[in-house]
């Protein structure tokens, strides 16, 4: 198995680890046994469990960087579900670095440093697509201010939507994972220029299409694995 196979291997076992058990809870030489290598070929590609941490939190923005910040070319009330939807799900997807980045950013200034950066350059880029809501009409702020507000009060529910519904004890499901949209729907109603439940129901719809897109692509990877 070459480098990249053997990096993508760990990578992918350790992301599996902690999303079950936490990343406090799973050792180096835990992930090296579950990908069937030796403690020091894992040592070899990452010297520290932080080092691996680093490399999932690459694949978070790179999966950013796959189209994200091409959303101001879409400003409508589907793709704005849509958008929601992929970031719930991204969460999902890397559940463990959510529900621990406080304690994981304070411990490492190199992740903390790189989730900065990601962070700054997701939030210019949702003030570009509510800037093209507001001018195509979909949305009306009366107050300028109002825009960012809103931008941080929707990152801070997708963030800890997680945390919230396993606090209540609630299966983290993809599905109930997207209930949070209706959740950040109703902060942004007041905004929006079209009746009501139109947005409502084209935004569930968009959310019901990205659920079904899901787990399709889910049971094609399991019939192929």
């Amino acid at each position: 198995m070459g480098s990249r196979e053997t990096q993508a291997l760990i990578i992918g076992t350790a992301l599996k680890l902690f999303n079950e058990h936490s990343s406090g809870a799973v050792s180096t030489n835990r992930v090296a046994e579950a990908c069937d290598i030796s403690k020091g070929n894992l040592h070899y590609h990452f010297k520290t469990k932080k080092e691996i941490i680093q490399s999932i939190f690459k694949g978070i923005s790179d999966e950013m960087n796959q189209g994200w910040y091409q959303d101001h070319l879409d400003p409508t009330v589907t793709h704005m579900a849509e958008m929601f939807a992929r970031q719930l799900l991204l969460i999902h997807e890397y559940r463990f670095f959510y529900r621990e980045m406080p304690a994981l950013l304070r411990s490492d200034p190199v992740l903390l440093r790189r989730y900065q950066e990601n962070r700054d350059k997701r939030m210019a880029s949702l003030e570009e697509y509510f800037r093209e809501l507001i001018r195509v009409g979909v949305m009306d702020f009366k107050n300028e201010s109002m825009i960012q507000s809103l931008i941080v009060s929707s990152w801070i529910i997708s963030d800890n939507w997680l945390n919230y519904i396993e606090f209540k004890k609630i299966e983290p499901t993809q599905e109930k994972i997207l209930d949070g949209y209706e959740t950040l729907l109703e902060i942004l109603r007041p905004y929006f220029v079209e009746p009501w439940e139109q947005v409502r129901t084209e935004s569930l719809a968009a959310i019901k299409g990205v659920v079904e897109k899901e787990l399709g692509k889910a049971q094609k990877e399991d019939t192929t694995s």
